[in-house]
């Protein structure tokens, strides 16, 4: 990053605006990375700076793609009501657009994206109706790319719509439907990352109800694909203290490993 940024200051001004899009996916593939440590304040600051470096390269879908990431580290620092507002003013921005038969995937990518933002968000707040609307859109838009794809590092697509429904389904204390709409979901072509917090949500499914087996075999493939997603992440260590509550004082061996390779122990 600080090659990048000199590289900006020192370059001709001919050169500036390639060099502004360039920093602007930096940071934003910065602000994901920080976001999945559940280092949300620097998550915040990558986002902004992506941002400011997508207006200066005069790329609007830059701009949206970084109001996306900003979007997730304010729902990682708890402050739900920003996020829904930078969410909301992409989405704004976008749906109109999106009307036209030959709007490019990448921008169905990115409002179908927002939308699944607008339904976690929904969701983490217990409304259940605007959660199901947005989840129905992303479903609609996902229907229109016909296939899964990755603009932006979105991966946004039918089956990232699927893990996104069974996510929200969870939020809401919904197990049954979320294991229900779980066994429908095949996400081996997504992203390591992905397909783990596929697993970790299932798991959290079968926690709420009270399957100690099924939840802890869940998170050992979770960590399989991503060791770090399960042993850092906030959530993964939430489930795994409420499954070795759950088993009483016969913890398994399994799980108790689990929770001293994850610190919890």
């Amino acid at each position: 990053m600080p090659s990048i940024e000199a590289a900006v200051r020192h370059a001709p001004a001919s050169e500036r605006t390639e060099l502004h899009s360039l920093r602007a996916k930096a940071y934003q593939v910065a602000a994901a990375s920080f976001t999945r440590q559940d280092q949300a304040d620097a998550a915040w600051i990558a986002a902004d700076r992506a941002l400011q470096a997508a207006e200066l390269a005069g790329q609007p879908l830059e701009v949206i793609a970084s109001l996306f990431r900003m979007a997730h580290a304010f729902m990682r620092q708890q402050h739900m009501e920003q996020a829904e507002q930078a969410a909301k003013s992409a989405v704004a921005v976008m749906a109109p657009r999106a009307e036209a038969p030959a709007c490019p995937p990448a921008e169905l990518s990115l409002l179908g994206a927002m939308n699944l933002v607008l339904a976690v968000i929904n969701a983490r707040e217990g409304n259940r109706a605007r959660t199901h609307t947005h989840i129905d859109e992303a479903r609609r838009i996902a229907a229109r790319l016909g296939e899964d794809r990755n603009d932006f590092d979105t991966e946004f697509g039918p089956t990232n719509v699927e893990i996104h429904a069974v996510s929200t389904a969870v939020e809401l204390g919904d197990a049954g439907l979320a294991l229900e709409v779980a066994r429908e979901v095949d996400a081996s072509a997504l992203s390591p990352e992905r397909q783990s917090r596929f697993l970790l949500d299932v798991a959290r499914a079968h926690a709420q109800r009270r399957h100690v087996g099924e939840a802890t075999a869940a998170m050992l493939e979770a960590e399989t694909l991503a060791p770090e997603q399960v042993h850092d992440h906030h959530l993964a260590r939430e489930v795994i203290r409420d499954l070795i509550q759950l088993s009483g004082p016969r913890v398994p061996k399994a799980l108790r490993d689990l929770a001293e390779r994850s610190a919890v122990l």
